[in-house]
Protein backbone atom coordinates (compact mmCIF):
# COMPACT_ATOMS: atom_id res chain seq x y z
CA UNK A 1 0.00 0.00 0.00
CA UNK A 2 1.73 3.52 -0.99
CA UNK A 3 2.77 5.84 2.15
CA UNK A 4 0.55 8.33 2.72
CA UNK A 5 3.17 10.60 3.04
CA UNK A 6 3.85 10.34 -0.93
CA UNK A 7 0.09 10.73 -2.02
CA UNK A 8 -0.70 14.00 -0.46
CA UNK A 9 -0.98 16.02 -3.33
CA UNK A 10 -2.62 19.08 -1.46
CA UNK A 11 0.35 21.65 -1.63
CA UNK A 12 1.40 20.73 -5.03
CA UNK A 13 0.48 23.59 -7.31
CA UNK A 14 -1.91 22.23 -10.41
CA UNK A 15 -0.02 22.91 -13.32
CA UNK A 16 2.84 21.14 -12.00
CA UNK A 17 1.28 18.13 -11.19
CA UNK A 18 0.22 18.01 -14.62
CA UNK A 19 2.99 18.23 -15.58
CA UNK A 20 4.48 15.54 -13.55
CA UNK A 21 1.75 12.93 -14.27
CA UNK A 22 1.96 13.82 -18.37
CA UNK A 23 5.78 13.47 -17.80
CA UNK A 24 5.42 9.75 -15.94
CA UNK A 25 3.42 8.86 -18.57
CA UNK A 26 5.56 10.03 -21.34
CA UNK A 27 9.00 8.03 -19.71
CA UNK A 28 6.87 4.67 -19.94
CA UNK A 29 3.94 2.48 -18.27
CA UNK A 30 5.86 1.65 -14.81
CA UNK A 31 6.71 5.12 -13.45
CA UNK A 32 3.99 6.83 -11.07
CA UNK A 33 4.07 10.11 -9.51
CA UNK A 34 4.35 10.86 -5.79
CA UNK A 35 4.40 13.93 -4.08
CA UNK A 36 5.97 15.32 -0.87
CA UNK A 37 5.05 18.93 0.30
CA UNK A 38 5.09 21.66 -2.31
CA UNK A 39 6.99 19.07 -4.88
CA UNK A 40 6.14 16.35 -7.29
CA UNK A 41 8.16 13.59 -7.75
CA UNK A 42 8.41 10.91 -10.91
CA UNK A 43 9.23 7.42 -9.59
CA UNK A 44 10.16 3.89 -11.25
CA UNK A 45 9.71 0.98 -9.10
CA UNK A 46 13.33 0.30 -10.34
CA UNK A 47 14.27 2.83 -7.30
CA UNK A 48 14.70 6.15 -9.61
CA UNK A 49 13.16 8.94 -8.23
CA UNK A 50 13.06 12.46 -9.50
CA UNK A 51 12.02 15.40 -7.76
CA UNK A 52 10.18 18.79 -9.80
CA UNK A 53 9.84 21.67 -8.29
CA UNK A 54 8.10 24.98 -9.55
CA UNK A 55 10.55 27.72 -10.26
CA UNK A 56 9.82 31.57 -11.95
CA UNK A 57 8.83 30.47 -15.49
CA UNK A 58 10.57 26.67 -15.04
CA UNK A 59 10.83 23.27 -13.92
CA UNK A 60 13.67 22.56 -11.29
CA UNK A 61 14.57 18.65 -11.73
CA UNK A 62 16.77 17.40 -8.90
CA UNK A 63 17.63 13.76 -8.04
CA UNK A 64 20.06 12.18 -5.33
CA UNK A 65 22.36 9.78 -6.92
CA UNK A 66 24.81 7.00 -5.91
CA UNK A 67 28.39 7.11 -7.60
CA UNK A 68 30.35 5.00 -5.14
CA UNK A 69 29.62 1.36 -3.94
CA UNK A 70 30.38 2.76 -0.31
CA UNK A 71 27.01 3.04 1.11
CA UNK A 72 28.31 4.79 3.91
CA UNK A 73 29.62 7.83 1.00
CA UNK A 74 26.98 10.78 0.30
CA UNK A 75 24.66 11.07 -2.64
CA UNK A 76 25.34 13.25 -5.31
CA UNK A 77 22.83 16.18 -6.27
CA UNK A 78 22.04 15.91 -10.04
CA UNK A 79 19.71 19.06 -11.18
CA UNK A 80 18.30 20.08 -14.44
CA UNK A 81 16.00 22.84 -15.33
CA UNK A 82 13.59 23.02 -17.72
CA UNK A 83 12.12 26.76 -18.48
CA UNK A 84 8.37 26.56 -19.55
CA UNK A 85 5.96 26.94 -22.21
CA UNK A 86 2.69 25.56 -23.09
CA UNK A 87 1.59 22.51 -21.61
CA UNK A 88 2.98 20.03 -24.44
CA UNK A 89 5.80 21.66 -25.34
CA UNK A 90 7.37 22.17 -21.42
CA UNK A 91 6.24 18.03 -20.87
CA UNK A 92 8.35 17.44 -24.04
CA UNK A 93 10.89 19.35 -22.59
CA UNK A 94 10.62 17.86 -19.15
CA UNK A 95 10.75 13.94 -20.68
CA UNK A 96 13.53 15.07 -21.94
CA UNK A 97 15.93 16.48 -19.87
CA UNK A 98 15.14 13.44 -17.55
CA UNK A 99 16.19 11.26 -20.18
CA UNK A 100 19.37 13.17 -21.32
CA UNK A 101 20.86 14.67 -18.30
CA UNK A 102 18.88 12.92 -15.06
CA UNK A 103 18.43 9.11 -15.42
CA UNK A 104 21.75 8.43 -16.94
CA UNK A 105 23.36 9.63 -13.59
CA UNK A 106 21.65 6.58 -11.86
CA UNK A 107 24.14 4.39 -13.45
CA UNK A 108 27.05 5.62 -12.50
CA UNK A 109 27.72 3.50 -9.45
CA UNK A 110 28.89 0.20 -10.88
CA UNK A 111 27.82 -2.03 -14.26
CA UNK A 112 24.82 -3.46 -12.10
CA UNK A 113 23.22 0.19 -11.82
CA UNK A 114 24.34 0.55 -14.91
CA UNK A 115 22.41 -2.31 -16.31
CA UNK A 116 19.30 -0.67 -14.23
CA UNK A 117 19.12 2.16 -16.72
CA UNK A 118 20.43 1.15 -20.08
CA UNK A 119 17.65 -1.92 -19.56
CA UNK A 120 15.04 0.87 -19.53
CA UNK A 121 14.35 2.01 -23.11
CA UNK A 122 14.76 -2.05 -23.67
CA UNK A 123 12.16 -3.15 -21.21
CA UNK A 124 9.40 -0.24 -22.22
CA UNK A 125 9.68 -1.31 -25.81
CA UNK A 126 9.13 -5.56 -24.81
CA UNK A 127 12.58 -6.33 -25.69
CA UNK A 128 12.96 -9.43 -24.47
CA UNK A 129 16.82 -9.16 -23.87
CA UNK A 130 19.31 -11.46 -21.67
CA UNK A 131 20.64 -9.71 -19.18
CA UNK A 132 23.18 -10.86 -16.52
CA UNK A 133 26.46 -10.09 -14.55
CA UNK A 134 28.29 -8.52 -11.80
CA UNK A 135 28.99 -5.13 -10.46
CA UNK A 136 31.70 -5.18 -12.47
CA UNK A 137 30.58 -6.18 -15.82
CA UNK A 138 27.46 -6.97 -17.25
CA UNK A 139 25.89 -8.04 -20.27
CA UNK A 140 22.92 -7.20 -21.91
CA UNK A 141 22.27 -9.52 -25.21
CA UNK A 142 19.67 -10.18 -27.87
CA UNK A 143 19.52 -12.39 -30.50
CA UNK A 144 23.45 -12.82 -29.56
CA UNK A 145 23.70 -16.05 -32.03
CA UNK A 146 23.01 -13.15 -34.71
CA UNK A 147 25.96 -10.57 -33.41
CA UNK A 148 29.21 -11.96 -34.74
CA UNK A 149 27.21 -13.71 -38.28
CA UNK A 150 28.77 -12.43 -41.41
CA UNK A 151 25.31 -11.90 -43.13
CA UNK A 152 22.13 -12.39 -42.28
CA UNK A 153 18.26 -12.12 -44.14
CA UNK A 154 15.86 -10.08 -42.44
CA UNK A 155 12.52 -9.00 -43.19
CA UNK A 156 11.69 -5.59 -43.37
CA UNK A 157 11.54 -3.23 -39.94
CA UNK A 158 12.71 -7.26 -37.91
CA UNK A 159 14.90 -5.55 -35.55
CA UNK A 160 18.97 -6.03 -35.57
CA UNK A 161 20.71 -8.29 -32.87
CA UNK A 162 22.01 -6.57 -29.68
CA UNK A 163 25.39 -6.86 -27.80
CA UNK A 164 25.89 -4.49 -24.55
CA UNK A 165 28.94 -4.50 -22.22
CA UNK A 166 29.30 -2.34 -18.96
CA UNK A 167 31.95 -2.46 -16.82
CA UNK A 168 32.87 -0.52 -14.11
CA UNK A 169 36.31 -1.64 -12.30
CA UNK A 170 35.99 1.51 -9.54
CA UNK A 171 33.67 4.03 -8.25
CA UNK A 172 31.95 6.43 -11.19
CA UNK A 173 33.89 4.65 -13.62
CA UNK A 174 31.32 2.83 -15.77
CA UNK A 175 31.77 2.86 -19.40
CA UNK A 176 29.61 0.74 -21.72
CA UNK A 177 30.73 -1.32 -25.53
CA UNK A 178 27.29 -2.10 -27.74
CA UNK A 179 27.61 -3.32 -30.79
CA UNK A 180 24.70 -3.79 -33.55
CA UNK A 181 25.14 -5.18 -36.61
CA UNK A 182 23.61 -5.71 -40.37
CA UNK A 183 21.57 -2.21 -40.10
CA UNK A 184 20.71 -0.13 -43.13
CA UNK A 185 23.13 2.65 -43.55
CA UNK A 186 20.55 5.53 -42.86
CA UNK A 187 19.05 3.25 -39.90
CA UNK A 188 22.70 3.16 -38.71
CA UNK A 189 22.41 6.90 -39.14
CA UNK A 190 19.13 7.53 -37.11
CA UNK A 191 20.34 5.72 -34.03
CA UNK A 192 23.74 7.44 -33.71
CA UNK A 193 22.22 10.76 -34.29
CA UNK A 194 21.69 11.60 -30.70
CA UNK A 195 25.40 10.86 -30.20
CA UNK A 196 27.04 12.47 -32.98
CA UNK A 197 29.71 14.71 -32.75
CA UNK A 198 27.89 18.89 -32.95
CA UNK A 199 30.98 20.17 -34.13
CA UNK A 200 33.38 18.35 -36.62
CA UNK A 201 35.89 19.30 -39.62
CA UNK A 202 34.77 17.40 -42.42
CA UNK A 203 37.46 14.76 -43.53
CA UNK A 204 38.14 13.52 -47.42
CA UNK A 205 37.67 10.53 -47.77
CA UNK A 206 40.77 8.73 -50.34
CA UNK A 207 39.71 8.65 -53.93
CA UNK A 208 40.48 4.63 -54.29
CA UNK A 209 37.86 3.76 -51.76
CA UNK A 210 34.77 2.15 -53.18
CA UNK A 211 31.79 4.52 -53.93
CA UNK A 212 29.55 3.21 -51.67
CA UNK A 213 31.71 4.38 -48.88
CA UNK A 214 31.74 8.03 -49.97
CA UNK A 215 27.98 7.98 -49.85
CA UNK A 216 28.51 6.39 -45.90
CA UNK A 217 30.88 9.13 -45.54
CA UNK A 218 28.27 11.58 -46.73
CA UNK A 219 25.84 10.38 -43.78
CA UNK A 220 28.82 10.81 -40.74
CA UNK A 221 30.81 13.86 -42.06
CA UNK A 222 33.25 14.28 -39.69
CA UNK A 223 34.00 10.58 -39.59
CA UNK A 224 37.84 9.20 -40.98
CA UNK A 225 37.27 6.40 -43.26
CA UNK A 226 39.52 3.40 -42.50
CA UNK A 227 39.52 0.39 -44.64
CA UNK A 228 39.74 -3.11 -42.85
CA UNK A 229 39.70 -5.84 -44.97
CA UNK A 230 38.96 -6.85 -48.64
CA UNK A 231 37.85 -9.82 -48.95
CA UNK A 232 34.52 -11.61 -48.95
CA UNK A 233 32.35 -9.30 -46.91
CA UNK A 234 34.25 -6.22 -47.34
CA UNK A 235 34.70 -4.00 -44.37
CA UNK A 236 35.43 -0.06 -43.76
CA UNK A 237 35.01 1.56 -40.84
CA UNK A 238 34.11 5.19 -40.50
CA UNK A 239 35.09 6.78 -36.96
CA UNK A 240 34.50 9.65 -34.98
CA UNK A 241 37.12 11.77 -33.82
CA UNK A 242 36.68 10.67 -30.03
CA UNK A 243 37.27 7.06 -31.45
CA UNK A 244 33.77 6.67 -29.21
CA UNK A 245 31.57 5.74 -32.35
CA UNK A 246 32.67 3.39 -35.00
CA UNK A 247 30.44 2.45 -38.23
CA UNK A 248 31.77 -0.48 -39.94
CA UNK A 249 30.30 -0.62 -43.70
CA UNK A 250 30.42 -4.30 -45.28
CA UNK A 251 29.85 -5.31 -48.59
CA UNK A 252 28.99 -8.71 -49.88
CA UNK A 253 29.22 -9.97 -53.24
CA UNK A 254 27.60 -12.98 -54.43
CA UNK A 255 27.75 -14.53 -57.82
CA UNK A 256 24.21 -15.74 -59.74
CA UNK A 257 25.39 -17.81 -62.91
CA UNK A 258 26.80 -14.91 -64.66
CA UNK A 259 25.35 -11.68 -62.35
CA UNK A 260 27.11 -10.65 -59.46
CA UNK A 261 24.95 -9.11 -56.84
CA UNK A 262 25.93 -6.87 -53.97
CA UNK A 263 24.79 -6.47 -50.51
CA UNK A 264 25.62 -3.70 -48.19
CA UNK A 265 25.00 -2.69 -44.59
CA UNK A 266 26.22 -1.46 -41.56
CA UNK A 267 27.00 -1.78 -38.01
CA UNK A 268 27.46 0.38 -34.85
CA UNK A 269 29.86 0.12 -32.51
CA UNK A 270 30.46 2.06 -29.10
CA UNK A 271 33.54 1.23 -27.46
CA UNK A 272 34.22 3.34 -23.95
CA UNK A 273 31.30 5.21 -24.57
CA UNK A 274 29.36 7.13 -20.94
CA UNK A 275 26.23 5.60 -19.94
CA UNK A 276 24.70 8.80 -21.52
CA UNK A 277 25.96 7.85 -24.77
CA UNK A 278 24.99 4.42 -24.42
CA UNK A 279 21.14 5.75 -23.22
CA UNK A 280 20.75 7.49 -26.08
CA UNK A 281 21.44 5.13 -28.64
CA UNK A 282 19.57 2.35 -26.93
CA UNK A 283 16.54 4.73 -26.72
CA UNK A 284 16.78 4.90 -30.80
CA UNK A 285 17.02 1.36 -31.08
CA UNK A 286 14.24 0.25 -28.89
CA UNK A 287 12.34 2.94 -31.05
Amino acid sequence: MPDPMYTDFRLVAEPLLRIAQDTAATLGPDWRVEAILSSAIVVHPIGFRVCLDDGTDRVLLTAHVSVSRNKRSPLEDVTAEVRTADHETTVRRTVQAIRTQILPHFGREDAVAGLRVLSLPLRDAGINAVAQGSTEKTYIEYRPELLLANTHAYDEGERRPLGVIITSPGDDTTRVEIRIPHLPIREAARITAAVMPRVYTLVEVAEHLPEEVHQLAAEFPGFTAKHVASNVPRYTDLVDPSDVIRIRHAVVVKQDGTENHSQTFAAVWLRNATVAQAYAVLSAYAS
